[in-house]
């Protein structure tokens, strides 16, 4: 009877898992508004500056990307391992049209951080 409740849990289990980890990861992200338009913050440690794509399309902003794994020494084995390393996608909407904003982007200490300026006054979109 253990055996068959072990199986049962072994099948309900391992596909969740398995979609988890083929769906890799999302930085988080915080949103402020700010006078002029919005200030997006997401949370990249340890993804290089030049693995990450920010795109842009109406309403939506969508961060992609690539965090490596790193080798510290040459004769490293893993013994627990929690920190994703892949490919990642993030896409947020927001309430106005974004392809018309002043877009400044800054990296800095693992974080990037995505100034949207709207150029004219910016009316949310219900």
């Amino acid at each position: 009877m253990p055996r068959d409740i072990e199986r049962l849990m072994h099948s309900l289990c391992l596909p969740a898992a398995r979609a988890l980890r083929s769906a890799g990861w999302q930085p988080p992200v915080d949103i402020y508004r700010t006078a002029r338009g919005w200030l997006i913050k997401y949370e990249l440690a340890g993804v290089r500056p030049e693995e990450i794509q920010l795109t842009v399309r109406q309403r939506s902003l969508t961060l992609s990307g690539l965090r490596r794994d790193m080798r510290i020494d040459e004769d490293q084995h893993s013994y627990s391992m929690e920190i994703s390393y892949n490919q990642f996608q993030r896409t947020l909407e927001l309430p106005c049209e974004l392809e018309q904003m002043e877009i400044l982007t800054d990296y800095r200490d693992g974080m990037l951080l995505v100034r949207l300026s709207a150029r004219e006054e910016c009316h949310e979109q219900g």
